[in-house]
């Protein structure tokens, strides 16, 4: 589960692994088959794109709409903008993925220096914002400037709406200067290093480190990736804090990144003020506008409602595992019940970079999983193939082809008797 939601969270350690010995194996996780590191990194792979286009591909064949769970998951620049059919749309993008994809492949091999298994295994699970790593100590292993400089790359590209990197692409820059959202996701990570930076110097941490090591984990964080390149989780108090809200939020929408999306909460707070300027100004007609068109209301209360069943899930969750693990602390709890539902993997306290989530009872393990499966498909897609109502209207049209057929049958047999 970890791996097809891209959550990225691991119970390879060395109390559970017939691979790693205690005391003597250095890297557990660096000391498993290759084939199964590779399968374990294709996971994310085929996760990353391949849980939308399993919903507008193959669940639109069984519930209809596939088109409707795309446009829930791929929300910003229109669809019809990219290409007229669902198949054509699903081949562009992942054309694009692909692409960069062996771009990232290319570029740790030759110019990260890395080996060509861990360049091919890093990759993959970069641009589905995955996180898996073939060491223990996940990119901090590899202690390369550049590495970490090539990395934050593209964890940045897979954090932004794929359909708005196409038609950058394409040559349409313009779209991504007039799009409100990617402008937002700037905004919120610069905003994000700056804060953080500033709490690294001073404690301490020099200018450059704290820059680099700031940027590198505001977007392995903030992009749901999950990779590591220090122990964040004993940097100070406010810098945790930008980190547990960034694992919330995600990037934007239609990227591989989990969480809320930057476009809901756009909109979720357009809506907050909306209302409080009825108050102020009760005769005035409030339109939500996104790139300077009109919202539909229909889909104003989709994001609103899934923002209200986040937080119930979340608060649920919380309750849940603290039941379920009652000597975790505060922090603990908040953190994984955060990472499970925005699909980060890594959290806070006794569950951070350095450690994996094996000393977790089964019980736990379980519930995180299926909050990972409710994080990926995005509540809504979740909600839509969980829903009775969803099934039963394909069993309805298909009884009612067979009752037709029967009454058919009938009058053909008084036909011919006559």
């Amino acid at each position: 589960m970890s791996g097809f939601t891209t959550s990225g969270a691991t119970v390879l350690s060395h109390s559970m692994s017939p691979n790693c010995i205690p005391g003597t194996t250095v890297d557990c996780i660096n000391a498993q088959p290759r084939g199964l590191l590779l399968w374990r990194s294709l996971t994310q792979w085929l996760g990353g794109m391949g849980v939308v286009m399993l919903g507008m591909l193959v669940l639109s064949r069984i519930i209809g709409g596939g088109m409707a769970l795309a446009r829930a998951e791929l929300t910003g620049p229109s669809l019809s903008r990219l290409r007229p059919k669902l198949r054509q749309t699903a081949m562009a993008l992942w054309g694009l993925y692909l692409m960069l994809t062996l771009i990232e492949m290319l570029a740790l091999k030759f110019i990260g220096g890395m080996s060509a298994f861990d360049a091919i295994n890093h990759a993959f699970t970069t641009m589905p914002s995955g996180g898996f790593s073939t060491r223990d100590a996940s990119i901090a292993y590899y202690d390369s400037s550049t590495v970490e400089i090539i990395i934050i790359v593209f964890m940045f590209l897979a954090g932004v709406n794929f359909t708005l990197m196409w038609l950058m692409g394409a040559g349409d820059f313009k779209a991504a200067i007039k799009d409100e959202e990617f402008r937002t996701y700037l905004i919120y990570i610069s905003g994000a290093v700056v804060l953080i930076t500033i709490s690294l110097v001073l404690v301490g941490v020099a200018l450059g480190q704290a820059v680099l090591d700031t940027l590198f984990h505001v977007l392995s964080i903030g992009t749901s990736t999950g990779y590591a390149s220090a122990d964040y989780a004993s940097w100070p108090g406010v810098a945790r804090i930008i980190l547990f809200l960034l694992m919330i939020v995600g990037a934007c929408a239609g990227s591989t990144s989990g969480g809320l999306k930057l476009m809901r909460i756009r909109i979720g707070i357009k809506v907050a003020f909306r209302e409080l300027g009825r108050i102020a100004q009760p005769r005035k007609i409030h339109m939500i506008r996104m790139n300077d068109e009109v919202v539909d209301q229909k889909q104003v209360s989709l994001v609103v409602g899934m923002l209200f069943i986040w937080v119930i899930l979340f608060g649920f969750s919380c309750i849940v595992l603290a039941m379920m693990m009652p000597d975790a602390s505060f922090e603990t709890i908040f953190s994984v019940a955060a990472s499970g539902l925005g699909n980060t993997g890594p959290a806070l306290g006794a569950y951070g970079p350095t450690e994996t989530w094996a000393s977790m009872n089964s019980g736990s393990l379980i519930f995180t999983s299926i909050l990972m499966w409710f994080g990926r498909l995005e509540l809504l897609t979740a909600i839509i193939v969980l829903h009775p109502h969803s099934w039963r209207r394909q069993e309805k049209a298909d009884g009612e082809r067979q009752a037709m057929a029967m009454v058919k049958r009938i009058l053909d047999r008084e036909d011919s008797e006559d």
